[in-house]
């Protein structure tokens, strides 16, 4: 256990350094007037600015650390948005090239559909298996 980063027997050092200075009599007093000094210590302003300042310091490589984190990730989200943005170039362009090849084919068959009907108009003639074996027999 540490208080004030004190030990246990550090602190029955100090207090035995107290008594042979300090002497037995007084040590009541001087106590008590350090007793008040630490209270209005603890709770000035500048003993929280302290702490404060403290823990500041204490989490600043954290701190620093994920910031730089951020900064990578950062770095990376720019990248993956630029490949995206290229990629959606590419989309477009080949969704364009496939309209052009579309309204080609397109125009190709209105050109070959009339003369497709023209073939539909004409009669078909269809010999069954039967008629074909039977013409070679009667010439």
């Amino acid at each position: 256990m540490d208080f004030l980063g004190v030990g246990p027997l550090e602190l029955i050092f100090i207090i035995i350094i107290a008594l042979v200075l300090i002497g037995p009599r007084d040590i009541g007093k001087v106590a008590r007037t350090m007793g008040r000094f630490l209270n209005r210590l603890y709770k000035s302003d500048t003993w929280r600015m302290l702490l404060d300042t403290s823990r500041t310091l204490r989490h600043l490589p954290e701190r620093l650390a994920r910031e730089a984190a951020l900064e990578e990730l950062d770095l990376a989200r720019k990248a993956a948005m630029e490949e995206l943005v290229s990629a959606r170039q590419i989309a477009q362009e080949i969704g364009q090239e496939i309209a052009k090849d579309v309204e080609t084919l397109d125009t190709d068959v209105r050109v070959t559909r009339p003369s497709l009907q023209d073939l539909s108009d004409a009669p078909i003639e269809t010999k069954t298996s039967m008629e074909t074996q039977s013409e070679p027999e009667s010439e």
